[in-house]
């Protein structure tokens, strides 16, 4: 084993890992940078006499000052995802989120391993926001079930019980009264059943929009990397007998993506406009093969367009990657 490292490359090693890797005087100065620190930090004539403070954002300086004092005074490895989460600062000023490893080397000087998890980040911030969509959407169809069983119900009760009283009266003015009284209720039991439909049309709206992000999160493993999903228009109108149908294409399509496409990117947009919606998903693969072995996906949903009278079809782009489109009307 000691044999097989001394015939192995330093500089080559250190040039090899993925992470950005600095080694760090305890004054703070860079002696030494990988090209992957020079990438990430976007110093591409070398960091090598910068002071670490310029890789930490201002509001920050202040506590990473005492916490390399610290460690100085007690070095000892940190690993990677120890303690809060940390951020950094780019040449051009952009902050981003990163996990830092340290590893003293010597009385004077410290290895840090950097790694960007902007990704990370924005996968976490993802499932957050679809658990708060899902509580809320919870939430709400209680509260509309509540009004529904309970309100709506008393207040019809109450007009029957008006209308009842109203029969047996003899003055026109009184009965008149009633009348109002009732038309009254008539109106408000309207109101809430139209508040009932737009909390539960919200509802739906934000079911569609969390499941096909859940789709694309589960297929995360499988791709490689985590495709971007947007939404435009009011996807609130898309009615639920599409809503499978949405779903299917997004999941068949990034499915196809992971199987055939050998991509690095993956994007869905789901659009709703001009009274039709539209999803398309896209890739920066390898693009269709002339003479695809299974198209089965494809027809499944062709056959789903077909089923909503609606279109379908995919392009392959002559410098590579693939577009699939599905379109469908969301009305009549």
């Amino acid at each position: 084993m000691n044999d097989a490292f001394a015939n192995l490359d330093a500089r080559g090693i250190w040039e090899s890992v993925p992470d950005a890797m600095l080694l760090v005087e305890d004054t703070g100065t860079i002696r030494l940078a990988n090209l992957e620190a020079e990438r990430m930090f976007g110093y591409a004539g070398g960091m090598a006499g910068l002071m670490v403070d310029v890789l930490i954002p201002e509001r920050l300086a202040t506590g990473h000052k005492a916490l390399r004092e610290g460690f100085h005074e007690k070095p000892e490895r940190r690993s990677m995802g120890a303690g809060l989460r940390l951020e950094a600062q780019r040449a051009d000023g952009s902050i981003f989120p990163v996990q830092i490893s340290l590893s003293p080397l010597g009385p004077d000087l410290v290895i840090a391993a950097v790694r960007d998890v902007t990704d990370l980040v924005t996968s976490e911030e993802r499932q957050i926001d679809s658990a708060r969509r899902r509580i809320l959407a919870e939430d709400h169809e209680r509260i509309a079930k509540d009004m529904h069983d309970t309100v709506i119900q008393e207040l019809f009760a109450l007009g029957m019980s008006l209308q009842a009283a109203g029969a047996t009266i003899t003055d026109p003015e009184q009965a008149a009264r009633i009348e109002a009284g009732v038309n009254t209720l008539d109106d408000v039991i309207r109101s809430i059943r139209a508040l009932i439909f737009d909390i539960r049309n919200e509802k739906q709206a934000d079911d569609l929009r969390v499941r096909v992000v859940e789709i694309a999160t589960s297929l995360i493993p499988s791709l490689g990397f985590e495709p971007s999903v947007s939404f435009h228009g009011p996807v609130d109108r898309v009615p639920v007998e599409l809503h499978e149908h949405v779903l299917a294409v997004a999941r068949e399509s990034l499915t196809n993506v992971a199987r055939h496409a050998e991509a690095s990117a993956a994007a869905v947009e789901v659009t709703v406009r001009d009274g039709e919606v539209a999803v398309v998903v896209s890739d920066d693969g390898i693009g269709m093969p002339e003479q695809p072995s299974r198209q089965s996906g494809h027809t499944n949903l062709a056959e789903r367009a077909r089923l909503t009278r609606g279109s379908f079809w995919v392009a392959a782009h002559p410098d590579g990657g693939t577009t699939v489109e599905w379109r469908s009307p969301i009305a009549g």
